[in-house]
């Protein structure tokens, strides 16, 4: 067994080199395939470190070395089973060499391939983790990775593959080693279609789900048999060539929790480990690969590992070439052997299997396919995650049968495995160290799917400078889900400073109740056009500073249209993309209106990438059209960004100009099972004032500033330690999380 980390490489390896297509059930060890096996080939667990068996394999290949049968264990289990689907070695390397490993262990697409919908998830940006219900109870899933984006690439790499209906029918025969994880006693999947049979075999605990198979719960081979020489023998291997890339025992040195987790495993498979090579006679081969430092996590290093077990195969090639066949029994060998499919994939017929709480409509739209055309394995696992990314879903699969001369693409699109609920948490602080503090602590609760048409429930609940009770009902229209209707209500309390000559000279607690009736169109993935109705009861009272400032209690409605385009690649430090925002609000009697208002505001930004560095540009307009005292309609200016140097919109007019351009480079980062942190440090440079509606805005009239922060991308949310200096006037901010 590897270790957590590890094993979550190892998984990854077998998703993405996943082969065949077959049937499915388990087996206990000693029950041999139908034609008795003489040259078995076995092959260990010890992930990164297992793409040296495609080493090995390229010199039994040039040695003409045809095994009978092939066993194998976690990453030994995957590179095992493509070769016996039919994948070269040379294949698999390459295949090795195109990974994006990072992918891999993330069930999330790219967040511009997102939904519209399902972008605003990441505003504001709260803890990342959620809390899921079933039935009333919070849920804890049996692993810490869902496990999509590997079960499409295995799905993927099985309609590539041989089309062998049991693993006996492959063209090498082959058996995969897992562990029972109730009694921790090895299985042999025998009549496992070979995408399980993987799965299975490299099922990391706690990374990965376990796999179900006739009644039980497999994990990882690795815990049980991790060179699995004795299952070999019970198969009735009379010669076994076992390659062990196990990851050896430290003995010392500087220790770390990687290290700790590596020397951990190692130990826990040792035992097992020497009881099978213990095995071995005058007629088998044992080939250790010398793999030196290499770790099991290093799966940038992968290709370096095919080298070194081909160095350590051809250590061997003296004793290996006993094993050789003659001339004609290896063309035969060679010729079954590369039996998989290497053309198009033409889908007569398209099936989904949808027991998911979304309609089978809204399933079908998503997949572009249709019966007659190629089928892009590739594209198809996209729009496949992107439907997973709507959180309406278990784990998707696919898989491509043929009968009577007919293909049938067949999708199955289960229920996820907890309710509908969940809640994210999130907390937020910042302090300019000049007397201005603020906090919120948030709890955001979606319930979603509501109905078969993909209607949503959303309730916020935020405690702090800033509190807030919201609900919204969210419901698209049609299978597109492209139209949409979106009632909501909520209150919203927070404390303002009002300032004069760079002091605040009062606080203000601003109370509102608001119901409002949103609509609109979704464009595309990157944009939203929507209208709303609104009517609102609205109170400032005075809380602390000069009595002259008087209360206010305002009756608001309006109409509200909002153009909205998010391309960026991430909300916070975004390397990409575009975010922009135009807005138009008038007043109505009709809607309950005290004061006639109309405004209008525009804002733009646009982020650009050379290697390291980034660069964001950003543009701010707004306007009211006539004067206003209301502290909601005023526009503000001031804070980190916002001309640095004054305190957090200290300036307030009725118009509003800014112009900046941060710059930020990337220092440092970590990014493993789905967790990514970012490092940065950077600069902003400012101009911007507020104004009268009559005031012209002049170059001469812009006030500037400066900013400098190191930052970071954080799963909490973003961290800013900064510096910012407008006018003469200096301020420091340290900030953490978001708010709503």
């Amino acid at each position: 067994m590897t270790p957590g980390r590890s094993r979550l490489a190892a998984v990854g390896l077998a998703a993405i080199m996943l082969g065949s297509s077959a049937a499915a059930a388990a087996e206990a060890p000693g029950q041999a395939p139908s034609t008795e096996p003489k040259l078995v080939l076995v092959l260990s667990g010890g992930g990164a470190r297992g793409a040296a068996h495609i080493g090995v394999l390229k010199v039994l290949e040039e040695l003409h070395v045809a095994p009978d049968l092939i066993v194998g264990t976690s990453m030994g289990s995957i590179i095992g089973g493509l070769y016996a689907a039919g994948w070269s070695p040379e294949e698999m390397e390459e295949l090795l060499a195109s990974m994006d490993w990072n992918a891999v262990f993330s069930d999330e697409v790219p967040r511009r391939d997102k939904s519209f919908r399902r972008k605003q998830d990441d505003r504001p940006i709260l803890i990342q983790a959620r809390i899921h219900f079933k039935k009333w109870r919070p849920y804890l899933p049996t692993g810490l990775l869902g496990g999509q984006s590997l079960e499409l690439l295995m799905d993927a790499l099985q309609a590539r593959s041989s089309s062998a209906v049991s693993l006996d029918r492959l063209n090498i025969p082959y058996r995969a080693v897992a562990t029972d994880l109730s009694t921790g006693q090895p299985v042999v999947i025998t009549d496992a279609s070979l995408a399980t049979a993987m799965r299975a075999s490299m099922s990391i605990p706690g990374a990965f789900a376990p796999v179900e198979l006739d009644g039980r719960l497999l994990v990882d081979g690795g815990a049980a048999a991790n060179l699995p020489i004795g299952i070999a023998k019970e198969l009735g291997a009379t010669t076994v060539i076992a390659v062990d890339i196990s990851s050896p025992l430290e003995e010392g040195g500087s220790w770390h929790f990687l290290s700790v987790s590596q020397q951990m495993t190692s130990l826990l498979t040792r035992g097992h480990r020497d009881q099978d090579a213990a095995l071995l006679t005058d007629n088998d081969l044992l080939i250790e690969p010398e793999l030196g430092d290499m770790s099991f996590i290093d799966f940038d290093r992968t290709l370096e590992a095919v080298t070194l077990g081909e160095a350590g195969a051809r250590a061997s090639a003296s004793k290996l070439a006993h094993f050789a066949v003659d001339d004609e029994r290896w063309a035969a060998f060679i010729e079954r052997q590369r039996r998989r499919p290497r053309g198009p994939i033409v889908v007569d017929r398209i099936r989904i299997e949808n027991t998911s709480p979304l309609s089978d409509a809204i399933v079908r739209r998503a997949l572009a396919i249709e019966p007659g055309a190629p089928l892009e394995l590739n594209e198809l696992s996209h729009e496949l995650l992107e439907l997973h990314n709507l959180r309406a879903f278990g784990i998707i699969d696919f898989r491509v049968e043929e009968s009577a001369g007919v293909r049938e693409l067949i999708v199955h699109t289960p229920p996820p495995p907890a309710g509908k609920g969940s809640v994210q948490l999130g907390v937020g602080f910042s302090d300019d160290f000049n007397g201005n503090t603020g906090y919120t602590i948030t709890a955001r609760h979606q319930l979603l799917p509501v109905n078969r048409r993909g209607g949503e429930w959303q309730n916020i609940f935020q405690l702090g400078t800033v509190g807030l009770v919201d609900s919204q009902f969210y419901q698209p229209l049609g299978s597109s889900m492209r139209w949409f209707v979106e009632p909501s209500a909520g209150f919203r309390r927070e404390i303002i400073d009002l300032w004069a000559g760079g002091t605040p000279v009062v606080q203000y607690e601003i109370e509102s109740v608001e119901g409002r009736l949103g609509a609109g169109r979704v464009l595309g993935h990157w944009g939203e056009l929507r209208a709303t109705a609104f009517t609102a009861d609205y109170r400032a009272l005075p809380r602390i500073g000069n009595p002259a400032f008087p209360p206010d209690d305002e009756r608001r409605g309006g109409i509200r249209i909002d153009l909205r385009i998010d391309d960026v690649d991430t909300v916070s430090f975004p390397t990409r993309g575009t975010e922009m925002g135009v807005a138009y609000e008038r007043s109505s009697s009709v809607l309950g209106a005290e004061n006639e208002t109309e405004l209008v505001s525009f804002r733009l930004a646009h982020s650009i990438t050379f290697g390291r560095n980034t660069f964001t540009p950003y543009v701010e307009y707004g306007k009211n059209f006539q004067p206003t005292l209301d502290y909601i309609n005023l526009f503000k200016l001031g804070g980190l960004g916002r001309l640095s140097g004054f305190g957090d919109d200290e300036l307030l007019g009725d118009k509003v100009a800014l112009a900046r351009i941060v710059a930020y480079r990337h220092l440092t980062g970590f990014r493993a099972a789905g967790i990514n942190i970012r490092v940065y440090a950077g600069l902003s440079l400012e101009a911007g004032n507020v104004y009268g509606i009559d005031d012209a805005i002049t170059t001469s009239s812009l006030d500037t500033g400066l900013g400098a922060f190191i930052g970071a991308d954080t799963p909490a949310g973003p961290l800013y330690l900064g510096y910012g200096r407008s006018e003469g006037r200096d301020r420091f901010y340290l900030a953490i999380g978001d708010r709503f």
